[in-house]
């Protein structure tokens, strides 16, 4: 899974589905009132930076001093109130032995609920955390990352970098089916008004910019409300429509319109469309944003389009809100939280603006504006857009000029704070400043444990560092190997008895159903073959299991078994704690949808359901398209146990609860792609039993270590990682804020 897509909210009414490619995605909840002034953490990011890792520890330790800012991927509410912050490093592991050891991890994984990926370590770790790692402030890297985004925009990749003129923006017709607009021929076209263009449009076609405001009526959404604008941004057309139907909704809150408004109209659809034909020249061009609502709602068919939601567009086909877009690259407001409803003149004419610039600038200027870093940490912050500098948020990305804020490092100098230190002797590498550590060296892990509790409640910013032998350097390509099959073997099902000669597409349709399939074949030749499926993702096969299991096909009555072997004994205890991990609790995995999954089928899908969380949906990391399973996650366990039996109830879709978290998915898909240590002979691996052990006792310190705290410090654990001449493994986080409970 190369990223995760999250819807944050569902609502009734377009472009109000908030979307960040993010991690665990989670909404930022309400704070109970009872810990109202508790500092609390709201993560939107699943793999992270160093320099991000820095920037959050940075406002955790100093809060506002010294200029420092909220990180963009992680909000800290009520910072003033943490009493501490404690970094425990766990030398010589990797997010690979989180989860080659998961089981004997019991107090982390209870304890820290908040996870994130980081790159493998630079030279020298804890020197990155305080911000002295001068490999990623070195301006030629940061050109470097600038190219590096510049060449997977998808602006970029779609466009080019050189100007156009307005007909390469325009809509295809295959763009046009698959964002669902009216063609001539497609479904239940047959009574839409068609709009005859006379020649193919030029560069110098007229725009106009067209909205719509709708109702819910008992056919689905009407037309309430149509603006269109001309070229200028002049209002050209207003007008109140009164539906043909009895209405269910007004949808006030998004459409402005009531039931007193429409009560002396006499407008219908047909004396609007009958309007347009006569404002609208033979080369018109319309512009507008989701503008296939629109179009499906005034019943017209219109062959010259331009979408800002696919002009602007995202990684992963997702769209910007138009509201957003307006803030970020016109510096102007749309609508404003204190106004009731929308106004649909102003959004054809905040699209029709859009577009123009995006001609006018060209797809270079766009891409370069770094939309997407400037929503996510819009997003994290929930604060509006046109309060904050938007132009110091692109020189994050397309200058170096936020090496001119003063590291941690500089600022606990200057305000004369120090760092405690507490690790081995042979861990320091003395690569930061003395003045700003005072450290305390031990010669043993439980010496560092027993002085860490002791002093750390009287220290507010301390790091811990516990050796874990040299797992990394002892370790072997077969470990890699190991892990990543073990999790094969989880999604692996046999499938028997069948006849000679059955048909394996049949088997095919009733399987993939579970979820997506890595592979089919049949591994006996006997009277009874057995078909051996391998699924992508664990829950899949559970669903096979639990729910095709005696099934009919093919005339014969089918068993469903899992895999058995060495490494699949225990599967009953992993995955049991793998589905009560906190990081998952009250997620479902949902399979069975007939086709990718877009924003808007997820939209209409699951709208009735009022305790979502977030929703994710992985992509095919071969075409990077949607793909046709998600997880969901809602507020409560209870709400998720009762959304997966309704959905597997009604609509012909799967459901079982979650046991995979985004990062496990990434996790996944790079081992055996990073290279690891050199294999060694079986000889000079040490046995499992030991690292085994060390892991155990490791999570006993940790469990120690963190019931010594006082309330409401925060307590980060950080899997380095491993990167050297003979490969490198990516680093894992873990964090929480310890409360009474």
């Amino acid at each position: 899974m190369s990223e995760y897509k999250v819807l944050k909210q569902l609502k009734k009414r377009r472009d109000d589905i908030k979307v960040n490619t993010v991690g665990n995605g989670l909404n930022k909840p309400k704070m109970k009132k009872a810990s109202r002034l508790s500092p609390a953490l709201f993560c939107d990011k699943c793999e992270i930076q160093h320099r991000q890792l820095h920037q959050l520890l940075k406002f955790a330790i100093l809060g506002k001093e010294d200029g420092t800012q909220q990180a963009s991927w992680c909000n800290i509410h009520h910072q003033s109130h943490l009493r501490g912050v404690v970094i425990i490093i766990l030398e010589d592991l990797s997010q690979h032995h989180f989860y080659q050891f998961y089981l004997h991890f019991p107090c982390v994984r209870r304890l820290f609920r908040h996870r994130f990926i980081l790159p493998p370590p630079p030279r020298d770790f804890i020197a990155s955390l305080v911000g002295l790692n001068k490999e990623e402030k070195d301006s030629h890297d940061l050109n470097n990352r600038i190219r590096a985004r510049l060449s997977h925009d998808p602006i970029l990749r779609k466009y080019g970098t050189k100007k156009h003129g307005l007909t390469r923006y325009l809509l295809t017709e295959e763009e046009m089916r698959v964002n669902d607009y009216p063609l001539v021929g497609s479904a239940d076209t047959n009574k839409f008004v068609r709009f005859s263009c006379t020649g193919a449009p030029t560069d110098s076609s007229p725009l106009f910019g067209l909205d719509c405001e709708m109702c819910l009526t008992n056919k689905g959404d009407e037309v309430t409300r149509v603006s269109l604008v001309d070229s200028s941004g002049n209002s050209i057309m207003d007008e109140l429509v009164k539906p043909d139907n009895p209405i269910l909704d007004y949808r006030t809150s998004f459409s402005g319109i009531t039931r007193n408004m429409l009560l002396p109209v006499k407008t219908k659809l047909k004396d609007v469309q009958n309007k347009l034909r006569i404002l609208l020249p033979p080369s018109a061009v319309l512009v507008g944003h989701s503008l296939h609502y629109d179009m499906q709602a005034l019943r017209m068919i219109h062959p010259n389009v331009i979408d800002t939601a696919i002009l602007f567009t995202r990684t992963f086909e997702r769209k910007f809100k138009l509201k957003f877009l307006t803030q970020a690259v016109l510096k102007r407001e749309i609508q404003r939280d204190d106004v009731v409803g929308h106004n649909p003149s102003e959004d054809a004419a905040a699209a029709l603006e859009l577009a123009q610039y995006f001609i006018e600038h060209g797809p270079e200027k766009v891409a370069l504006l770094n939309l997407e870093e400037m929503f996510v940490d819009a997003s994290c912050l929930q604060s509006p857009l046109a309060e904050r500098d938007i132009k110091s948020q692109q020189n994050d990305v397309t200058a170096p000029q936020q090496s001119a804020r003063p590291c941690l490092a500089d600022s606990l100098v200057k305000l004369k704070r120090q760092i405690l230190y507490i690790g081995k002797r042979e861990s320091v590498k003395n690569l930061v400043p003395s003045r700003l550590f005072k450290n305390i060296l031990c010669t043993s892990d439980e010496d560092v444990l027993e002085r860490a509790s002791s002093v750390i409640p009287q220290s507010p910013v301390s790091i811990v560092q516990f050796q874990s032998g040299s797992i990394f350097s002892e370790c072997s390509a077969d470990t890699n190997e190991h892990v990543r099959g073990l999790f094969e073997d989880f999604g692996t099902v046999f499938v028997r008895p069948f006849k000679t000669g059955m048909c394996m597409k049949s088997v095919k349709i009733h399987f993939q159903s579970c979820g997506p399939i890595n592979s089919m074949s049949i591994v006996t030749d006997d009277s009874q073959p057995c078909v051996r499926i391998q699924y992508s993702v664990p829950e899949a096969a559970q669903l096979a299991v639990n729910l095709l299991n005696g099934i009919h096909i093919n005339g014969c009555c089918i068993t469903v078994r899992r895999l058995v072997t060495s490494r699949t004994l225990y599967y009953n205890d992993l995955l049991k704690e793998m589905e009560d991990d906190p990081e998952i609790s009250g997620t479902i995995y949902v399979s069975g949808f007939p086709r990718p999954l877009t924003e808007d089928f997820l939209q209409r899908q699951f709208s009735h359901f009022k305790d979502i969380k977030a929703i994710f949906v992985p992509t095919n990391p071969q075409n990077q398209l949607l793909t046709k399973y998600c997880y969901i996650k809602f507020h409560s366990p209870v709400s998720a146990a009762a959304a997966a039996d309704y959905i597997q109830a009604h609509g012909g879709l799967r459901s079982t609860k979650a046991v995979t978290s985004s990062h496990l998915h990434r996790w996944l898909r790079t081992v055996g792609i990073y290279p690891t240590c050199p294999k060694q002979s079986e000889q000079e691996i040490p046995p499992q039993e030991d690292h085994t052990e060390r892991i155990k006792d490791m999570d006993r310190k940790i469990n120690n270590l963190y019931e010594s705290l006082l309330e409401n410090t925060l307590c980060v654990i950080l899997f380095p990682g491993n990167k050297s001449d003979n490969g490198s493994l990516p680093g894992f986080g873990l964090m929480g804020i310890k409360t009474d409970t």
